[in-house]
């Protein structure tokens, strides 16, 4: 089993190397300790600095014949219409209120499937969709502690 301690910083020359990777969903991003199986059958242990997030293409080790990256997996998420800043700022202190994380991108407020807030949508008549897609939540914000 290979033991990941740290992200691939200097990565630059991948060319003519094997990719492998680990697809992960948001939260699998933001876990800094777990046991993972690459697409390609390699066990690999993660055990980054506390606080550490992955993202979508982070190299997590190389040799000289391959490299392990991180892939962003497509998970259910709900796409709302903001409709403005007023409603907005609604939408996302509803969002927040529930700890639930976002993403924002122009007027829309983009956030993983959940179903009671999906329940909230229909209720107050705000327009959105539900797809597939890659979550990303916004990189700022208060941490309880």
């Amino acid at each position: 089993m290979l033991l990941i301690e740290h992200k691939i910083t200097d990565s630059d020359n991948l060319a003519g190397l094997e990719r492998d990777s680990v697809v992960l969903n948001w939260e699998e991003r933001r876990k800094s300790r777990q046991r993972l199986k690459t697409t390609k059958g390699i066990e690999i242990a993660i055990a980054l600095p506390t606080g550490t997030i992955l993202y979508n293409g982070d190299i997590l080790y190389i040799n000289n014949n391959s490299y392990i990256s991180v892939e962003a997996a497509e998970e259910d998420v709900l796409v709302i219409y903001s409709g403005g800043m007023t409603r907005g700022a609604v939408i996302a202190y509803e969002i927040g209120n529930r700890h639930l994380p976002i993403s924002i991108n122009g007027d829309t407020i983009i956030t993983p499937y959940n179903h009671v807030f999906e329940e909230y949508l229909k209720r107050e008549s705000i327009q959105y969709k539900c797809k597939k897609g890659i979550f990303e939540p916004i990189k700022r914000g208060h941490a309880h502690g």
